[in-house]
């Protein structure tokens, strides 16, 4: 982005000559690889204008359906337009499927006025394509009005619902079930309209009453009622439980017959609505309520309705509630079962409350139910990158910890709790045992003149280490370094690098190209890794890696005929664009 690289030169140093042009190319150069289709495709979403847009097209391969659906779900025509004026380079007509629909979920009336003129509704295209006339409209895009329509409704936009019913077809309104929409979601403007111009041939299904319920719209249900429009399930009754709109349950009491079934209390408990409870339980007698568990109930922290449910239910608690809360750190709860009930917990309680960091949890389990504790206790510690827990279990407990403690902390990027495993435990990786060679090697150059420059403490932890285990610590090193480029972690991987980064094989670039991970084939290329697979292009159009295929295009690897064929086979029609538009001209062979 040549404009950012001159605005930063302008703003942020002492120009007194022209003599920082190599500056403003030396920004530019580090900015570029940074950017990607996301980036074009954020832009349409924001709305930016066409002279940022014209850049981000120099310095991108834009995914065009992705970037059309973008500025359409921001409702910005002048984007549209511009892509538009882009001719071929810009979205093709396969590129605006599902635009309509996505516009009129959006309530965007005119953008959807300008993408209904520039298509055709799908089923009038169905129609005359059975007949011998001439498609005037034949190079735009197809649509669906019917499910615009619903989706205008569903959304509550009456006036883009006025306008996509005033200009669909017959076809559409069969299709399509707007009412139903309007209705689950409570939009009652928008059914009163529909049922206006429908008459008596406007219905509402049963899935739609029961959802209104669900979210609590008790005036649409009211209006329904009034039409004779409801029919509904028990579910009608168990949703609203649920989320806890306790009129709505009352009034489908009062006018339906189809009541509630005996989930209905547990949904209510198990997401703290007591009052809910309570009214369920003195109304439906007859029901078996204590068949379920209130494990949630006890997850989400909800105290009162355990209470309530241990002294009129006391049958259905379990040896898991106790390991809910866990879950979720509540200490109250947690203490309050350990008065009041024996069930006790499972290994998953302190397992539950090492994984979330609560230190204070894991403590009191250890105090009161010590024989509940294993060693993937440390693994969900260190995976999660608690390292007071793990130093802690670590100190005061004798079950240890297994391989996936480090593997797991790597994955996520926690080197302090690596080396504190590395410095205190000797497990290792999973598959550090040395039998296959290593993809990676890191030297543990200590003394390399890279290191010399940093006073990093985890360098002087890791010297010490080195002294006392260094077979141990070169083979962790190596599985670290293996887990870091997979899991694309460059700050790890810089760390590394201060002791000797080597690659013994090409499978590290090979399965960065393959995950597309552009940041991290720049990272190997800014620290001069040489990229001598010759099929690394291949492999980047054969995985539909758009990005990176482009970035591999612009570090020398040449577009061919067989990467145009490898594109056309897999259907990549955004990844074909790009090789036609930068390749070899299109043989009579790809293009067929």
């Amino acid at each position: 982005m040549r404009f950012i690289a001159r605005y930063v030169v302008k703003n942020c140093l002492p120009l007194n000559d022209d003599g920082l042009l190599h500056v403003v190319r030396s920004i530019s150069e580090f900015l570029t690889p940074f950017l990607c289709s996301e980036v074009f495709t954020a832009a349409c979403e924001e709305g930016a204008s066409r002279d940022t847009l014209d850049v981000l097209l120099q310095e991108t391969t834009p995914v065009w359906k992705e970037a059309v659906q973008a500025a359409v779900r921001g409702g910005y025509l002048h984007v549209l337009r511009w892509m538009i004026a882009q001719g071929e380079r810009g979205p093709w007509k396969d590129d605006f499927e599902s635009a309509l629909e996505l516009a009129a979920a959006g309530g965007y009336l005119e953008v959807v006025q300008w993408l209904y003129e520039r298509g055709m509704d799908r089923h009038t295209v169905r129609g005359v394509l059975k007949s011998p006339g001439y498609i005037e409209k034949s190079l735009l895009f197809d649509h669906c009005s019917s499910d615009a329509l619903e989706l205008a409704a569903e959304h509550g936009h009456l006036e883009v619902t006025k306008w996509i019913y005033s200009t669909s077809t017959d076809v559409c309104m069969r299709l399509g079930k707007p009412m139903d929409r309007a209705v689950a979601n409570g939009h009652l403007a928008v059914a009163q309209w529909l049922y206006t111009i429908s008459g008596q041939s406007c219905t509402c299904s049963i899935f739609a009453v029961d959802k209104a319920a669900k979210n609590g719209q008790l005036e649409m249900l009211q209006w329904l009622q009034s039409n004779h429009l409801v029919t509904c399930t028990t579910s009608a009754m168990d949703e609203a439980a649920k989320n806890g709109h306790l009129e709505v349950v009352k009034w489908l009491h009062r006018h339906r017959y189809e009541d509630c079934s005996s989930v209905a209390l547990h949904f209510a408990a198990n997401n703290g609505h007591l009052e809910v409870v309570k009214w369920l339980f003195e109304n439906f007698k007859y029901y078996s309520w204590d068949q379920w568990y209130w494990s949630d109930a006890a997850e989400r922290g909800h105290l009162e309705a355990l209470r309530w449910l241990h002294e009129h239910l006391p049958s259905a608690f379990s040896i898991h509630v106790m390991g809910a809360a866990a879950s979720n750190g509540h200490l109250d709860i947690i203490k309050w079962l350990h008065e009041h009930r024996r069930e006790g917990c499972t290994t998953m309680a302190p397992f539950c409350a090492a994984a979330f960091g609560n230190l204070e949890i894991v403590q009191w389990f250890h105090a009161h139910y010590p024989d509940q504790f294993v060693p993937e206790t440390i693994d969900a510690a260190a995976q999660n990158g608690h390292l007071d827990v793990v130093r802690w279990l670590n100190e005061n407990r004798n079950e240890g910890c297994t391989g996936h403690a480090m593997d797991g902390a790597a994955c996520n990027g926690h080197l302090d709790v690596v080396l504190y495993l590395m410095e205190h435990r000797g497990e290792g990786f999973p598959s550090s045992s040395g039998a296959t060679p290593p993809n990676i090697v890191v030297q543990c150059s200590l003394r390399n003149s890279r290191q010399d420059q940093t006073s990093d403490a985890s360098i002087v932890i890791l010297q010490s280490i080195y002294k006392k285990r260094p077979t141990f610590v070169e083979d962790c090193l190596s599985c670290l370094a293996e887990t870091a480029v997979r899991k694309g972690n460059i700050e790890i991987l810089d760390w590394l690098n201060l002791l000797g980064v080597e690659l013994r094989t090409s499978i590290p670039i090979r399965d960065t190209v393959s995950r597309g991970n552009v940041k991290m084939l720049q990272w190997f290329y800014a620290n001069n890794f040489q990229m001598c697979d010759v099929d690394l292009l291949e492999l980047a159009v054969q995985k539909g890696q758009l990005n990176t295929a482009r970035w591999l295009s612009d570090h020398g690897f040449k577009i061919t005929s067989i990467l145009l064929e490898e594109a056309g086979k897999n259907g990549d029609v955004a990844m074909l664009r790009w090789l036609v538009e930068h390749g070899p001209p299109l043989t009579l062979r790809s293009a067929l």
